[in-house]
């Protein structure tokens, strides 16, 4: 096996087996000289195969004995993990979105196998993006994207022998399926690292990936906000004042902790892994995610957040009312005691 990298494209050569999802030569096809990943632009609109005609003319590769893959993913973000006699080859970007995966076995594999690492290898790549937070513009845990492809290359150091000669099993139990999945879980993370995903990220960006930004947060606390007198441009500063101290507020890992902890309880929730019917419908018996708005208002903002709290639970303005059961009181109380505290420091200032 040889590996040719460029800006353009990873080329792998050897002389293989290939069961693979690919555009151009997919399916199982045997005595195969060449696998390839072709870097295409973000915009792409072409024919897939018209494409790798003229491409695989640029490069001198035949038509007849290569499998093509192609993606926007720059070439620079590209992964190579080997673990024993597994090398997998893996582009993987969100912004452009696509994982690829070339998977070569310097061993000889039946089809059987050959279609067992297939499922350990996606099962892998799931692993890598669970591992990694790796949610949707919706906020949703994701486990790879619509255009992914995969290619799994059996090259076996020995000439080919006979089938009793092949190895039968590939699945996760079997020495050589812990190693694909190890390696293909590896390189999906380093290349979504090279990509610039990052797993830890702050609370405000976590409510940006479940569609609430700060300017929601904003409208809804001054919507029950009343003005005396009006005064357009005093609320618009306050306002800007607010959005500083929600910022600030976030910045506190224990406020961070408890809205997280939100964001958790109803995930947990719509996928009905906790609280049955008397959660998913917010129940009155259910008071968790009430006790999470009061700490959080309480912590921010002190006593007087507790009674803001419950004016804000009970009218639920703005994005409140749009939220999920847990998290639209830990935001609740998120506005509770930035307001309580903004406003107590106000008039600290008027007293004095």
């Amino acid at each position: 096996m040889e590996i040719e990298r460029t800006d353009a494209y990873i080329l792998v050569r050897g002389d293989f087996t290939v069961l693979s999802s690919a555009v151009f030569n997919g399916g199982l096809k045997e005595h195969v000289r060449a696998i390839v990943n072709a870097k295409v632009g973000e915009d792409f609109n072409e024919d897939p195969v018209e494409f790798f005609h003229k491409f695989l003319a640029q490069i001198g590769v035949k038509e007849d004995e290569v499998v093509g893959m192609m993606t926007a993913v720059p070439m620079e973000n590209a992964s190579i993990v080997t673990k024993g006699d597994v090398s997998a080859i893996v582009t993987a970007g969100l912004s452009p979105s696509t994982v690829n995966i070339i998977l070569v076995i310097e061993r000889d594999l039946s089809i059987s196998a050959l279609a067992e690492a297939i499922i350990v290898a996606t099962e892998a790549k799931s692993r890598a993006f669970y591992e990694l937070n790796v949610r949707s513009p919706a906020g949703e845990i994701m486990t790879g994207d619509l255009t992914d492809a995969i290619a799994v290359a059996c090259c076996p150091r020995r000439p080919h022998g006979s089938e009793e000669q092949k190895e039968q099993f590939a699945g996760k139990a079997t020495p050589l399926g812990a190693s694909i999945y190890d390696a293909v879980r590896s390189a999906v993370k380093e290349s979504l690292r090279s990509s610039g995903w990052r797993a830890e990220k702050s609370i405000l960006e976590r409510l940006r990936e479940r569609g609430v930004q700060i300017a929601d947060i904003a409208n809804a606390a001054f919507e029950l906000f009343v003005a005396a007198p009006a005064d357009a441009k005093a609320t618009s500063e306050l306002r800007e004042r607010f959005e500083r101290e929600v910022e600030r507020a976030c910045s506190d890992l224990n406020v961070s902790a408890l809205i997280y902890a939100a964001m958790l309880l109803d995930e947990a929730v719509e996928k009905g892994w906790f609280g049955g019917e008397f959660a998913s419908s917010d129940a009155s018996c259910i008071v968790a995610d009430e006790l999470i708005g009061i700490d959080i208002a309480e912590y921010i903002g002190g006593k007087n957040a507790l009674f803001n709290f419950f004016r804000y639970d009970t009218k639920k303005p703005g994005i409140l009312s749009r939220l999920p059961v847990f998290l639209d009181d830990a935001v609740g109380g998120l506005i509770a005691g930035c307001m309580s505290k903004m406003f107590a420091e106000e008039n600290t200032k008027k007293a004095k």
